[in-house]
């Protein structure tokens, strides 16, 4: 039982020397260095006897399926392996292993590409000829997952003009190399400008505030004709904003500041913007700035024309009110005495329709009466004078005194009155 510790694996330790049989566990990998200097990589799972030997752990590298693996040799060659992966760090054999992880690319984004190419040689070419590399460009459009295909390729890094705060009044200020990007941007983009300093004909001192809208058209005439194209709008935009101000006073100015929407008025952004493989689709006027004198005189003119405004607009609203006013009452007359016209003429209609009612009603009884004196002619045989004396009795109606005349037969000469009442 003394000599078990010979026959029991023991786990590897690492940069020590080991005198007994080794367990390689599995999924690792370990170096031994001998002592005669042999180096021999071991694979687990395995057993081995170590007779004095240093044993290493490798490192283990896994690049999943949006990495993978750059690999720099110990005689300086790289390589580059796509994921998923797994690589061991020898020391003896690597120089370098990283992980790095693939480029997203998203629709409206493109990456520019630079990769050496070996040229076919020629068989009269000489070594030297035979040797040379050309460089040529890619253009690597989204949407993707972008892995470079060998270690010779790197992508271009923009540096251009951009804001270096993030505060709406400030980002129209542009810095030199304050953005910096790998991905291109293809879609309609937006950026603000601030033009300083500009004078007017009459020597005031204002910054003009615009908002420009632009494209990239053509990336292979970007690349070649310009490395800062916001650099090359500030410049175009300057000089078309500067001869605009120059030749207008600050009234003047002013009065014109709606023009500045117009893009006619920006010709040598336009053309240069083309030039360069851009299109400017639109450029908007935010508005201006002055110094604090001008600017408090300007904001002492807006004051008072803003409280002449309002007094005239309360003014306006009092004469409105009195106008709305008489309006309403003339109204309510004009329906009054139409009201009044209305009753007067429903009363008319009403006693006329009294009168006729009445008319009607007398012809009724006229013609009733003449039928009653017809039958009564007819049935006692009475004369037209008879009939005339009856009808005057009637229209007359009763005596209020009666006087009778009586005679005696014997007494030829002698008239008796006698009063009735």
């Amino acid at each position: 039982m003394r000599f078990s510790w010979l026959v029991i694996p023991r786990g590897p330790t690492a940069s020590t020397p080991m005198w007994a049989l080794v367990a390689i566990p599995e999924g690792e990998r370990w170096n031994m260095y001998s002592t005669n200097g042999q180096i021999k990589t071991l694979v687990g799972p395995q057993v081995v006897y170590s007779w004095g030997a240093r044993m290493v752990k490798l490192e283990r590298l896994c690049a999943s399926h949006s990495q993978y693996l750059w690999i720099q040799f110990t005689n300086g060659s790289c390589d580059i392996t796509t994921g998923p992966a797994v690589v061991y760090r020898d020391p003896a054999i690597h120089q370098d292993v990283k992980v790095q992880s693939g480029t997203t690319l998203g629709d409206n984004e493109v990456l520019v590409v630079y990769r050496k190419e070996s040229a076919e040689p020629k068989a009269e070419s000489s070594a030297l000829e035979r040797s040379t590399q050309t460089v040529s460009r890619h253009l690597i459009t989204g949407p993707c997952l972008y892995v470079p295909t060998n270690a010779s390729e790197w992508c271009h890094d923009f540096c251009w003009h951009g804001s270096t705060s993030n505060n709406p009044e400030e980002n129209g200020r542009k810095t030199k190399g304050a953005t910096r990007f790998k991905k291109l941007r293809v879609c309609p983009e937006q950026t603000y400008f601030d033009v300083e300093g500009v004078r007017t004909r009459d020597d005031a001192l204002v910054t003009v505030k615009v908002m420009l809208f632009y494209r990239l058209k053509d990336i292979d005439t970007m690349l070649r004709e310009t490395h800062d194209p916001p650099g090359d709008f500030v410049n175009a935009l300057s000089s078309d904003v500067v001869e605009f101000v120059a030749s207008k006073t600050f009234e003047e100015f002013k009065s014109a500041t709606e023009n500045l929407n117009d893009l006619s008025v920006y010709k040598q952004l336009t053309s240069g913007a083309a030039r360069i493989g851009f299109e400017v689709t639109n450029v908007v006027f935010r508005g201006y700035g002055a110094p604090q004198r001008l600017q408090k005189m300007h904001d002492d003119a807006i004051e008072r024309r803003t409280k002449l405004g309002l007094d005239k607009e309360s003014e306006e609203q009092e004469q409105k009110i009195q106008d709305m006013k008489l309006e309403r009452e003339e109204q309510r007359l004009r329906r009054r005495r139409q009201m009044d016209a209305e009753g007067k003429t429903h009363e008319l209609e009403m006693q006329r329709a009294v009168h006729d009612v009445k008319q009607k009603e007398r012809a009724e009884e006229r013609q009733a009466h003449l039928e009653h004196l017809s039958s009564l002619k007819s049935e006692l045989g009475l004369t037209g004078d008879q009939l005339g004396s009856y009808m005057l009795a009637m229209q007359q109606g009763p005596p209020a005194k009666v006087i009778q005349l009586q005679g005696v037969a014997s007494q030829k000469n002698v008239i008796q009155l006698q009063e009735s009442c």
